[in-house]
């Protein structure tokens, strides 16, 4: 990887798109976090696509440790996307009708979770519900790494390979606290130190993996620990916020809180002030249903959340 691909990572990372109007690339940079975890992207072995024009779902079965499929049903359903885009302008051109455009899904998907802030201790991601602690990163050599190295290996020298890249664009100056990498660098050497780990033993991804044995449970074959909690893998969807997918909103609403890591922040504020206990009553409330309607969801796609 050079330093731009590096670059788009710390994007991805920070959560920047093109559409990003609240908060500028340096604004998000100076919050930019070390990751702690990655998992697999792809392990539902289906991914789905609806197509709102069309009112047809498509879908293909892969498995997930078979590049081929994996690979083939993705450029499949990568192509349904592109034909519908396509569509859109013709229904606009002939009716005025509007369809939101669709991002093709990525072919080099890796799962990562974002570590707790340090600095920021009102806005940590794994309590903040409005930010979400999971991207997916997409990127060949990426993926490949994550075909052979376990999460831990993976996690530990992915950090390694942002810290160096984040010390490099520095060109060795102090930097005062209001200058944008200022934050991200202390994050970083604090995520080492806390993981009792020496970063200057530690290769970054960049140096290779040439003679490396093949992890038993590389990155991409492996389950994110919280996700194993819900016992629920969902399949690999385009568009999957579109309302053709669940029976509610409410339901649209958990699973979206649970793909982006922020089921758990979600429910923080909804316990009972002396037990370790939903509050089923004010989360009903915070989901603006029922409570038998709110109970009914979490137990069907977070029940750990109910064991607590």
């Amino acid at each position: 990887m050079n330093d731009s691909d590096i670059f788009k990572v710390v994007q991805t990372l920070v959560g920047y798109t093109k559409d990003s109007y609240n908060m500028s690339l340096r604004d998000q940079i100076k919050d930019l976090l070390p990751i702690e975890t990655a998992s697999g992207y792809y392990l539902s072995n289906k991914v789905e696509f609806y197509d709102p024009i069309q009112d047809q779902v498509f879908y293909r079965n892969y498995k997930y440790n078979d590049e081929k499929t994996r690979l083939n049903s993705l450029e499949y359903i990568n192509g349904r996307i592109d034909y519908y885009n396509r569509l859109c302008d013709d229904e606009f051109k002939k009716s005025g009708s509007i369809y939101d455009l669709i991002d093709p899904l990525p072919l080099w998907g890796v799962r990562v979770s974002l570590s707790s802030s340090i600095l920021n201790y009102k806005t940590k991601p794994n309590t903040d519900v409005n930010k979400p602690t999971v991207r997916i990163l997409n990127h060949e050599f990426l993926y490949k790494c994550a075909l052979k190295l376990n999460s831990e290996d993976f996690t530990k020298r992915f950090n390694k390979m942002v810290y160096v890249y984040l010390n490099k664009l520095t060109g060795g100056k102090k930097l005062l606290v209001d200058n944008t990498l200022y934050k991200p660098i202390i994050e970083y050497e604090d995520w080492f130190m806390s993981t009792g780990q020496d970063l200057h033993e530690i290769n970054a991804l960049t140096t290779g993996l040439r003679g490396m044995k093949t992890s038993d449970s590389p990155v991409a074959f492996t389950s994110d620990e919280k996700i194993k909690k819900i016992h629920t893998i969902y399949s690999l969807r385009a568009n999957p916020n579109h309302r053709k997918w669940y029976s509610s909103p409410v339901e649209a609403q958990i699973i979206s809180l649970i793909e982006n890591g922020m089921i758990d922040g979600f429910v923080k504020d909804c316990m009972f002030k002396n037990v370790n206990k939903i509050n089923i009553k004010k989360l009903a409330y915070k989901l603006k249903c029922s409570d038998k309607t709110a109970k009914k969801f979490i137990i069907k796609h977070a029940s750990y959340l109910l064991e607590q």
